[in-house]
């Protein structure tokens, strides 16, 4: 069949002498890989439409029985004209590509996602400080639209409100259980037998801020490289948890490495 979809381009590689081979995330089908046949010939009149975390509108030819789907035709539809002049919002387009590319399943449309995907790239072309945070964003947002949205209002042992437990003198102290699907107070943990991780309220709050925080907003939040630290941690052993076989980020090692 053939089909007119939107895609973002998740990854690109080269293929024989002229064509790429992609992995797109699409509105209307999800993740799937293509080919972009003759596309980087010096007579291709889309060559430029296969840059990573393109945002594209493509003629697809499509087979259930075939793996790798047929492009006919493509075009630009956003130019993210900021992102590869700044190597940091690059890094953190990357991260966001591949995490995507890895955490999701091949043909499962979920428009949400693509949504979310979209926007994110958005923001990082236009934010002007703190762009960790739209990396953080997607990670909260992502896991959450994949069914494993994390509790943080309540402990998740107890039900007990964690805000107004931190308020007594034995709810001093929080711990992160993936397996439960959030934060607990450390004390109801350690009576049911579970350690967890321990994190700092500064961590908690931020993390339930960030998932109340419009995604136009998060950019306005600083955090201390400590604690920025402290919740990338925390949000990668959640995620860790709960999507199968998700190996560390490669642009995020790469992008640390060159950040420091």
């Amino acid at each position: 069949m053939i089909k007119k979809c939107e895609a973002i381009v998740l990854r690109s590689i080269d293929y024989r002498d002229e064509s790429k081979i992609l992995t797109l995330y699409t509105r209307e089908f999800g993740k799937l890989s293509a080919i972009a046949k003759g596309c980087r010939s010096v007579k291709s009149k889309y060559a430029s439409a296969f840059e990573l975390g393109s945002h594209i509108s493509i003629v697809l030819y499509k087979k259930s029985t075939r793996e790798v789907q047929n492009i006919s035709e493509a075009s630009l539809k956003t130019p993210f004209l900021n992102i590869t002049a700044s190597l940091e919002r690059l890094g953190v387009m990357l991260q966001i590509l591949e995490l995507t590319r890895l955490a999701t399943e091949e043909e499962e449309a979920h428009p949400k996602i693509f949504q979310l995907l979209l926007e994110s790239l958005r923001q990082i072309d236009t934010a002007k400080k703190n762009l960790r945070n739209v990396f953080f964003f997607f990670q909260t947002h992502l896991v959450s639209l994949l069914g494993f949205k994390p509790s943080f209002n309540e402990c998740v042992i107890s039900g007990k409100n964690i805000i107004a437990e931190r308020e007594t003198p034995q709810g001093k102290d929080l711990v992160l259980l993936p397996e439960r699907g959030g934060v607990a107070l450390r004390r109801e943990a350690e009576c049911a037998g579970l350690s967890g991780k321990p994190i700092s309220v500064q961590a908690f709050r931020w993390i339930q801020f960030l998932n109340q925080t419009p995604l136009n907003s998060v950019e306005k939040l600083y955090l201390q490289a400590s604690l920025c630290d402290e919740v990338a941690q925390m949000l990668d052993a959640y995620l860790c948890y709960h999507i199968e076989n998700l190996p560390p980020l490669r642009s995020k090692e790469i992008f640390n490495a060159l950040m420091r």
